[in-house]
């Protein structure tokens, strides 16, 4: 009996001790580069991008392992309805522009023109979470933490996601 109790105790310990790190990793991210990611206490996150005139947008479910944090995009799709050749209705599934799927008959031509849309720039599939930031891993699993030079100027700065202050 002694050892169930602590047996119990111990995992009930650890589970809370991985429950206070997702909950401390909570938040609203950003990098110096038009990244953002808001990462929610209900495993799902958003994550946008924004450069110039050209956006891109994902949503989908975030787990965390140790300290590396896994997104799953889940991609939003609309029902697009078109007349076939035999004249007959048909469905097919594209991209939404819009986080709410809908049912589209004629195809959405001024979204084609668009530079912003989702997926266009892809979410990272894993960081790793340390101290309120968030770590690009490179394809070794190191951290890039070298500070990198910026589009139009000779200054660097810092490579990794830093959470943003509450309001």
């Amino acid at each position: 009996m002694k050892y169930l109790a602590l047996f119990t105790f111990l995992f009930c310990r650890l589970t809370l001790i991985a429950q206070n790190h997702s909950l401390k990793l909570v938040g609203k991210y950003q990098d110096y580069f038009g990244n953002n990611i808001e990462i929610r206490s209900d495993s799902t996150f958003s994550y946008s991008w924004h450069f110039d005139l050209e956006a891109s947008w994902s949503k989908g479910t975030w787990s965390i392992k140790n300290d590396t944090v896994y997104f799953k995009t889940i991609p939003i799709n609309d029902t697009l309805r078109y007349k076939n050749n035999d004249g007959k209705f048909v469905d097919s599934l594209v991209l939404s522009d819009e986080e709410k799927p809908k049912l589209i008959t004629t195809p959405n031509t001024i979204g084609m023109l668009s530079s912003g849309g989702q997926n266009r720039q892809p979410c990272p599939d894993k960081l790793f979470y340390r101290k309120d930031k968030l770590f690009d891993i490179n394809k070794d699993g190191k951290l890039i933490t070298k500070k990198i030079r910026g589009f139009w100027s000779k200054k660097k700065w810092d490579p990794w996601y830093f959470k943003q202050p509450l309001k």
